[in-house]
């Protein structure tokens, strides 16, 4: 099933709360080594780590409407300052049909645009992603993987603005599976860290060092994937929006 058509399917179910599995104990494993890490500390995304084209995007490799998406990536939608990445998504008609343009940037399935060092996740990494997300509505942030084709695609998370409390943690691999995990604060008001570890025998999720999600196993590998799209479902009603990320870190023992 697509990333938007299971998302349907659990809103149309109505779920907004997933309990954490019964023995929630466990924490994130940021001892283990660092397979990959990004801590943005540059003046400018490293092109030779990154590309902004992704072949999970229909049009072109940078844009997708098929995905509910309104947004063009553009290397303009992204800069780096004060050790942090910015993603923004501004309504500049960056390309015919396009009113917006937004950010994805990947490691890997970059439709022979880079990057140079390739880089995927695999069975077994613990994914982490410390953030700031965006408070106006009308935009859709995550971080995810993908092989090329995406049959074991697993989202660290993926997050809709026009609901600041909510998040949705998928293992989109074979039985798969979802958490729809409602914080107890407002997530746009500080920085949080969302984690995932993937498998083998099961996927795991953490939010701000706590675990909060179990799902089905994960299998294989994929590219690293961060974006800032436009979700056309809801469309913003400001013309920009914007999001910080503080590091990505992939743990591999």
């Amino acid at each position: 099933m697509s990333r938007t058509a299971l998302l349907a399917a659990v809103l149309i179910a109505g779920a907004t709360v997933a309990a954490p599995h019964a023995a929630a104990q466990d924490e994130p494993p940021t001892s283990w080594p660092i397979a990959f890490a990004d801590e943005f500390d540059g003046t400018e995304v490293d092109r030779g780590r990154w590309t902004i084209h992704s072949n999970a995007e229909a049009d072109n490799c940078l844009g997708n409407k098929g995905n509910q998406q309104l947004e063009w990536h553009t290397w303009n939608a992204l800069s780096v300052r004060d050790g942090k990445l910015v993603m923004t998504a501004r309504k500049d008609n960056p390309q015919p049909g396009y009113e917006w343009s937004g950010a994805l940037i990947t490691t890997a399935h970059g439709c022979g645009q880079g990057p140079a060092q390739e880089f995927q996740v695999r069975e077994g990494d613990y994914v982490e992603t410390r953030l700031k997300l965006p408070k106006d509505k009308g935009f859709w942030p995550s971080t995810w993987t993908w092989n090329g084709s995406g049959s074991n695609e697993q989202d660290t998370y993926e997050y809709f603005s026009d609901n600041p409390f909510r998040l949705y943690l998928t293992n989109h691999q074979g039985t798969g599976g979802q958490c729809v995990v409602t914080s107890e604060v407002d997530l746009t008001q500080d920085w949080h860290t969302i984690g995932q570890v993937l498998g083998p025998n099961e996927t795991v999720w953490f939010l701000d060092g706590k675990e909060v999600c179990r799902q089905g196993p994960f299998t294989g590998d994929g590219a690293l994937v961060l974006n800032m799209f436009v979700y056309s479902q809801i469309p913003p009603e400001v013309a920009e929006g914007s999001m910080e990320i503080d590091h990505v870190r992939v743990h591999r023992r």
